[in-house]
């Protein structure tokens, strides 16, 4: 995601740290909402998990999350997109068919676990399609894959959800910089 800069950061510094999944952890159980803190370990251990199974980093992932939803399962976009991840409808639909598994409808999007599993690997189906290109894979993720081929084709690459994305995805790391691992 980083390009260029990526060997200079602080991402390069300090994610092979084993200490970054204890912070996983401790990010989701202090930001789920009440109601949910009960589900903040299986929620952390799927971030770690699916993002491994799909060779993302799990702070990207929490990135997505907490742009998308704020880590509110209940969560619903203005299209329609529902949990942690704003996953519409149609697409985790289709996600679970690709992955050989039995749409049980819309409902099915508000359970944290299945919602990052299907978030998490149209993430990484949305980065084969763009041949890994950080920039539009991300996009695409909140525009859709159509919308992102048609703005290159008029000469304009999306960049503020990635933009928005990768500020989350510093300060996660800067967060673990800041304390004492």
């Amino acid at each position: 995601l980083m390009g260029k800069s990526y060997k200079k950061s602080i991402v390069a510094k300090f994610e092979s740290r084993k200490d970054i999944e204890k912070n996983i952890y401790e990010v989701v159980k202090l930001r789920l909402p009440k109601k949910f803190k009960h589900k903040s370990t299986v929620v952390a251990r799927t971030i770690i998990e699916e993002s491994q199974k799909h060779s993302l980093d799990p702070l990207f992932v929490m990135a997505v999350i907490s742009g998308e939803s704020s880590f509110n399962p209940e969560q619903i976009g203005p299209v329609g997109e529902i949990g942690l991840m704003q996953v519409r409808p149609s697409t985790g639909k289709w996600m679970t068919e690709m992955m050989k598994g039995k749409w049980k409808g819309d409902k099915v999007l508000y359970e944290p676990v299945t919602n990052i599993k299907l978030g998490v690997a149209y993430l990484s189906w949305l980065r084969a399609k763009f041949d890994g290109h950080g920039q539009l894979y991300v996009a695409a993720y909140n525009m859709g894959p159509k919308s992102v081929k048609n703005a290159l084709s008029r000469n304009i690459v999306p960049k503020d959800y990635p933009i928005h994305v990768m500020k989350r995805y510093i300060a996660f790391y800067k967060d673990i910089s800041k304390k004492k691992i």
